[in-house]
């Protein structure tokens, strides 16, 4: 009983709880995240012109934690939505993003965002026991203002052993593997990429990010402590992959505005993955990560729309 009221009062303060922050979308940065994703349309070696427009997702490579590493959890994440002890071990379930077409980030500009609490559920006797799961809102403005929503949903477990974990996983996956259809959703895509992430593509994207969570770099962590095969791939490199090849596969006149997505299971390094996306109606694609046995580890959903005309 004790624990539950030191988590429901957790809880009430929590909801309060608003963060404004404020960065600047330099050009380095941006030419950072090309880098690290290997963007074809942008030179490695030459920083973008001021007004140039972030690709979707690029905000990531902005509004680092600032924190210095006393104020870190033990495995190295920022702990500002934290819940209390014992629900020590966090991992990326999902998010949803929108995008205002008519004023999108640029480089050049100076940009605040505000991050507040939307939701938290408390859930008892999952697939990895007692949960919580916080969903963070986070809106970011520029001079002309709103330009771009995110929101995060992280859940937290105690520490468990492997079976437990393994157990979880194999759930997850035979779950992610049913179809829906038949034939299954991922059949016929409209595109499809095929990549490997390494050590350095987690090793740049944890830097870029500032993203200081052992599970992506530190191989005798991820395997001893959180019983993993390796380190793992992170939910937003994920997320930003499947935003990113839709948008190169749009056509010029098109833009994301809207998208969803779920993380069901953990991508290793250094194991092939796969990129998905296929139109299900005008406006609307759905986009996979296919893991390197071909079962889906994350899923999402996508709104395009015409891009706003901009006078020159």
């Amino acid at each position: 009983m004790r624990f539950y009221s030191t988590v429901s009062k957790w809880k009430q303060g929590i909801l309060k709880k608003k963060l404004l922050e404020k960065d600047f979308i330099s050009a380095s940065q941006f030419n950072l995240m090309a880098n690290t994703l290997n963007h074809p349309k942008y030179a490695n070696n030459k920083l973008p012109a001021k007004g140039t427009i972030l690709p979707p997702a690029w905000h990531l490579a902005y509004f680092p934690p600032r924190v210095p590493e006393s104020e870190l959890s033990t495995d190295g994440y920022e702990t500002d939505w934290s819940p209390p002890y014992p629900y020590i071990h966090r991992m990326w379930a999902g998010g949803e993003l929108s995008w205002n077409k008519g004023n999108p980030l640029k480089v050049g500009q100076n940009v605040t965002m505000q991050s507040s609490v939307r939701e938290v559920l408390m859930r008892q006797g999952g697939r990895r026991g007692d949960s919580i799961f916080i969903w963070v809102d986070k809106e970011l403005h520029n001079e002309q203002g709103w330009s771009t929503t995110e929101s995060r949903c992280w859940v937290y477990v105690k520490q468990q052993d492997k079976d437990a974990i393994d157990h979880h996983y194999q759930q997850q996956q035979q779950q992610s593997h049913q179809p829906i259809t038949n034939p299954p959703p991922t059949a016929s895509p409209d595109f499809i990429i095929n990549l490997k992430p390494t050590p350095i593509t987690l090793f740049r994207f944890s830097a870029l990010t500032f993203n200081s969570h052992l599970i992506h770099y530190d191989h005798i962590y991820s395997t001893t402590v959180e019983h993993q095969k390796g380190c793992l791939t992170h939910g937003p490199l994920s997320f930003t992959l499947m935003v990113n090849h839709l948008d190169q596969y749009l056509s010029n006149k098109e833009t994301i505005t809207n998208f969803n997505y779920r993380c069901l299971s953990p991508l290793i390094v250094n194991d092939p993955i796969t990129v998905m996306g296929k139109q299900t109606s005008a406006n609307d694609y759905d986009l996979w990560v296919l893991d390197h046995e071909g079962k889906i580890a994350v899923k999402g959903m996508a709104t395009v729309a015409l891009k706003h005309h901009q006078k020159h």
